[in-house]
């Protein structure tokens, strides 16, 4: 195992001879080995060790043991102890842990260039599994990088066995988390229930499913080739980024590639797949809403922009008759008589019955979810389907602004009244509303 160690850093180019090293050490059989490889080999390094104070005695004598092997080798350890408090969020516990751990290795890094863990090819095979037992796409198939950013995993290649069998064979001491043998947590459960099944079928399973996972990696790269070719071809004007869809297709390929394109942006896997299924059946306005973006079918492109929170918010609210001024807005609201108002008026200006509109009235933005009753229609329609049906251009979507009465859209301004509130025969006052933006 030793030379197979020295040629797998050969082969992954993961340690210069002068590299500043931190071993991350749990007291566990692959820490332990790991550490012993290292020393073996000649590196100069320091090992952190984390005490989660969350196995009672049995925590303090991982640290014993981390603590003893460092002063007979002469090696600096770096020691964080974790205090009650830091698990009291809603987090799990096992994301808490990964969570300290990480921040602490991330807290050496100024006197350190690389960070190893012991992670080995079981590990690599149960989060094989794992992710293939949740959906993850073809990037949750690739394993755990062998090195990626500051981080090395230099066992990642041995299995369990070898590593247990070196361990004997060197006299090694290391300590057993009774917790792994529990099926509590899912890894678990993949290491303890399904991994023994399936060796009955491959003996050699951990080896076949790294060849799995190299297969993956490649595949992979080519599709992060293909979607940087397609991302080439996304223009941004000003807050918006469009990208033209004539490579788009009724095939499974094309959904994939959607699927990697727009992730950077929050959406996920079933996103594209209703984003697709309404490409093709050419539902052009239809708008797509992530947690921090929004995409918007436009004809034969998606324009992709980021969701403006103020949409959803109050812009100004007015209590009575009168000229209102809000920042650069200026809202003229008169009453005048009978229904005799000017015929072909401009769009900035708006005829009401007096008597249906109740004060205080709402200026805001419109956002998802709002329907009126456009004058003229006897039915209900979303203010987003009437703007799809108005050809209103994306651009222009994000300045449209409704007035609210008694918490109904009484005028989408600039654009339609309600019906129910439009001037009849029978209006004896009428409100004459006007709204001005100033740049």
């Amino acid at each position: 195992m030793y030379q197979s160690f020295l040629t797998f850093i050969k082969k992954h180019d993961l340690l210069q001879p002068d590299d500043r090293l931190l071993l991350a050490v749990s007291g566990g059989i692959d820490s332990m080995v790991m550490a012993n490889l290292f020393f073996k080999a000649g590196y100069q390094f320091d090992v952190a060790h984390v005490n989660y104070h969350l196995r009672a005695e049995d925590s303090d004598k991982d640290q014993q043991l981390v603590t003893q092997w460092c002063q007979d080798h002469g090696i600096q350890l770096h020691l964080k102890e974790v205090s009650a408090e830091e698990y009291d969020t809603s987090e799990s516990i096992q994301m808490i842990a990964r969570r300290i751990r990480y921040d602490f290795f991330e807290s050496l890094m100024g006197e350190f260039d690389f960070v190893a863990t012991a992670h080995n090819a079981n590990d690599n095979a149960e989060t094989l599994l794992l992710n293939l037992t949740k959906g993850t796409g073809i990037h949750g198939l690739e394993g755990i990088a062998v090195k990626r950013g500051h981080l090395i995993r230099p066992l990642i290649y041995s299995t369990r066995e070898e590593i247990l069998a070196y361990a004997k064979g060197e006299g090694i001491t290391w300590r057993e988390d009774k917790s792994n043998q529990k099926n509590d947590y899912q890894r678990n459960m993949i290491r303890n229930e399904v991994i023994p099944l399936l060796k009955k079928i491959n003996s050699n399973l951990e080896h076949t499913m790294e060849a799995t996972i190299q297969r993956m990696q490649g595949a992979a790269q080519i599709l992060n080739e293909k979607v940087g070719l397609l991302s080439e071809r996304i223009e941004t004007q000003g807050e918006i980024a469009s990208l033209d869809l004539n490579w788009f297709s009724d095939d499974p390929k094309s959904i994939v590639l959607l699927s990697n394109l727009i992730k950077e942006y929050g959406f996920n896997y079933a996103d594209a797949q209703d984003l697709g299924a309404a490409i093709l059946r050419g539902e052009s306005g239809k708008v797509f809403l992530s947690q921090n973006h929004e995409i918007n079918l436009d004809r034969n492109s998606l324009l992709i922009s980021k969701r403006e929170e103020a949409a959803t918010n109050l812009i100004f609210q007015v209590d009575d008759v009168g000229v209102h001024r809000f920042d650069d807005i200026t809202m003229s609201i008169e009453i005048e008589d009978g229904n005799n108002f000017p015929m072909g008026g401009r769009q900035d200006i708006g005829y009401f019955d007096r008597e249906k509109v109740i004060f205080p009235l709402k200026v805001r933005n419109w956002h998802q979810g709002d329907v009126f009753r456009p004058l003229g229609m006897q039915g209900k329609k979303k203010v987003s389907d009437f703007m799809i049906d108005s050809k209103i251009p994306l651009t222009l979507k994000k300045q449209v602004l409704v007035l609210e009465s008694a918490g109904e859209i009484v005028w989408v301004i600039g654009h339609r009244m309600d019906d129910r509130y439009k001037v009849t025969s029978s209006t004896s006052q009428m409100l004459r509303i006007e709204l001005n933006h100033y740049a």
